[in-house]
C-alpha cells in the first residue's frame, strides 16, 4: 500500500483530507498514484488511516478515509551513537526506525572523525529527520522517532537522570562485556538506552565514564562489527524488551 505522512490525523471514517504539497508531489509524481488507489496515512504519533485517493493532484492530493486506527506505543529504546564517517548515521536512522527505536542521539566522542557546527549541523539534522520520516513510510512504522542534535558524550551523560530506572547498555569489545542473555530478565522491562561507539570505539576513559553512569558492557554476536552493523545487532537483541 502507498503511504504518506499527515501529522495530527484526528480523523473519522468518511473524512476527506488534503495532503501537504510535498506529500502530494511525492505521491502523485514520484509514486505515480492514481485516483482510486488505496493510501495509508501515518501521523508519526501512533495514528494511521487507510483511505482512497480521490484527487491525484501533485500540489493538493485528496484522500477519503475508510478506516482509522491507533497503535500502542513502542517500548522506549534510545540509541546513542558515536557519529560514523560519511553518511553512515543516515543509514543507521533508517534501519533503527524500521526496528522501532524511539530516540536517536548522535554523539561526538574522542575518536569521532566527523564534526558538525552551525548551519552544517542544522542541515544535517534536517536531513536525518527526513530520513526517519521516509523510513516510517517505507516500513509502516506509525511512531516517528525523535532525532536529537549531536552533542559531546560528556554533555549527553550529564543530561541522563541520576536515578534512571533504565536499562543502560554499551556495545563493547572489552574483557568485562557479557552476552545480553546473561543479564537479569527483570531489567528487560525497563526503558533501554544502548550506546555504540564510533569507528575506533569509545576510549578507555569514555568506557569508564559510561560504567560509572550505570552502563553495562555487552558483547554482540559475531566478530568486530562496523558501527552500522553493531547498531542493528544491538537493537535487534533488545527489540520487544
Amino acid at each position: 500500500m502507498l503511504r504518506v505522512f499527515h501529522p495530527g490525523l484526528g480523523l473519522k471514517v468518511g473524512d476527506e483530507i488534503v495532503l501537504a504539497a510535498a506529500e502530494s508531489t511525492h505521491l502523485v509524481r514520484v509514486r505515480r498514484a492514481r485516483v482510486g488507489e488505496k493510501i495509508e496515512m501515518l501521523d508519526g504519533s501512533g495514528g494511521s488511516a487507510e483511505g482512497v485517493l480521490m484527487l491525484a493532484n501533485p500540489k493538493v492530493a485528496r484522500v477519503k478515509t475508510e478506516k482509522v486506527m491507533r497503535h500502542p506505543a513502542p517500548w522506549p529504546r534510545v540509541l546513542a551513537v558515536g557519529l560514523p564517517k560519511g553518511d553512515g548515521f543516515t543509514d543507521i536512522i533508517r534501519q533503527a526506525t524500521e526496528l522501532g527505536v524511539t530516540e536517536l542521539q548522535p554523539l561526538i566522542t574522542t575518536r569521532t572523525e566527523i564534526h558538525l557546527e552551525g548551519t552544517r549541523a542544522e542541515r544535517k539534522l534536517e536531513r536525518w529527520r527526513a530520513a526517519a520520516l521516509e523510513a516510517c513510510k517505507q516500513s509502516g512504522n506509525p511512531w516517528l522517532p525523535q532525532i536529537h542534535a549531536p552533542v559531546a558524550l560528556p554533555q549527553w551523560m550529564k543530561s541522563l537522570p541520576q536515578k534512571s530506572g533504565e536499562r543502560r547498555l554499551v556495545a563493547a569489545l572489552t574483557s568485562d562485556a557479557v552476552p545480553l542473555s546473561q543479564l537479569e530478565t527483570r531489567e528487560a522491562k525497563l526503558k533501554t538506552v544502548l550506546a555504540v561507539g564510533p569507528e575506533g570505539d569509545f576510549s578507555p576513559e569514555e568506557y569508564e565514564t559510561l560504567r560509572k553512569s550505570g552502563f553495562i558492557p555487552i558483547r554482540l554476536p559475531g566478530f568486530v562489527l562496523r558501527v552500522e552493523t553493531a547498531c542493528v545487532a544491538g537493537l535487534t537483541l533488545t527489540r520487544g524488551s
